[in-house]
């Protein structure tokens, strides 16, 4: 009998905060689920780790390699030797919080829809408190009282939550934190691989094609998980990334809406304003979620 969720964890040089979250993930009780895992080429610690951590974590470790093509190469992958009916994708840094596959497939289960979860943030000055320790209930409970939520993250949630009709909605497909039916999947076609190993836009193009074929994003709000934060210069991501935009543009040339993006991104680039697209480092005054582990 296949697994209810398939978690896909495309993976690439970052051997502690994955060996973190595959941990982490012993702390989903409701939900019957597989881990795959796609090493992208790493050349540190990855390999070990995993083989360490598929004897130990209580639920199927599946591991599969990709040859370095990039996280959409990696995801499409994982998602080739899945066996879930539904996808959870998840990055190698991010943790969910309990009950966080259960709300995904209740959400995937109820719609023919991209569910896309809540993200919160472990400030990067406070990430390295808790790298190269096991992940016991007191590390899990801990990582999440130091959870805070990004600016960024706030605007996302809003245009999700009071736009539900909004044609610029695929924005918001952020793989980090996002399920979808098997079958849709297929249909939807995957991700487009010619992104490559530079950062931004392939999930972007994603969910754009979703939404193209009727699978719409809709909020999750109880699907938590937590970025173990790596990046002090957001801004940096979209320059170095810009072109990757401007594939995105390539591919979909005949939508003006799609046009429209990659010439706000490129402005903001060329201006000096790229920071303020997705600022990771400037968060909202909000309490971190209440975590409570049962048994």
């Amino acid at each position: 009998m296949n697994p209810e969720a398939s978690v896909i964890v495309p993976t690439f040089n970052k051997h502690e905060r994955l060996a973190f979250t595959l941990e982490s993930f012993a702390h989903q009780q409701d939900c019957d689920f597989e881990v795959v895992v796609c090493d992208d080429g790493s050349n540190d610690q990855t390999a070990g780790i995993l083989e360490r951590l598929r004897d130990e974590m209580p639920y199927p470790l599946v591991t599969v390699s990709g040859s370095h093509g990039g996280a959409g190469a990696a995801r499409n992958c994982a998602a080739a030797a899945a066996r879930g009916d539904v996808l959870v994708f998840n990055d190698d840094d991010m943790v969910p919080a309990p009950g966080y596959l259960s709300r995904h497939v209740e959400a995937c289960s109820a719609d023919d829809v991209l569910s896309r979860g809540e993200r919160w943030a472990v400030p990067i000055e406070v990430v390295p408190l808790f790298l190269g320790h096991a992940v016991d209930a007191m590390q899990y409970i801990e990582v999440w009282r130091r959870a805070r939520m990004t600016v960024a993250e706030k605007w996302a949630l809003d245009a999700l939550t009071m736009r539900p009709a909004h044609h610029y909605r695929f924005l918001q497909t952020c793989t980090s934190n996002l399920a979808v039916r098997r079958a849709s999947f297929d249909r939807i076609g995957g991700f487009d691989e010619s992104f490559g190993t530079r950062w931004g836009a392939e999930d972007t193009e994603f969910g754009y094609r979703a939404q193209l074929a009727g699978v719409g994003i809709r909020l999750t709000q109880s699907a938590k998980n937590l970025h173990l934060e790596h990046s002090t210069d957001s801004g940096a991501k979209f320059s170095q990334g810009l072109d990757n935009f401007r594939r995105l543009g390539e591919i979909h040339h005949d939508s003006k809406g799609i046009s429209t993006l990659v010439r706000y991104v490129e402005l903001a680039v060329e201006r000096g304003h790229a920071a303020e697209l997705f600022d990771e480092q400037a968060f909202v005054d909000w309490d971190s979620p209440e975590i409570i582990l049962h048994g």
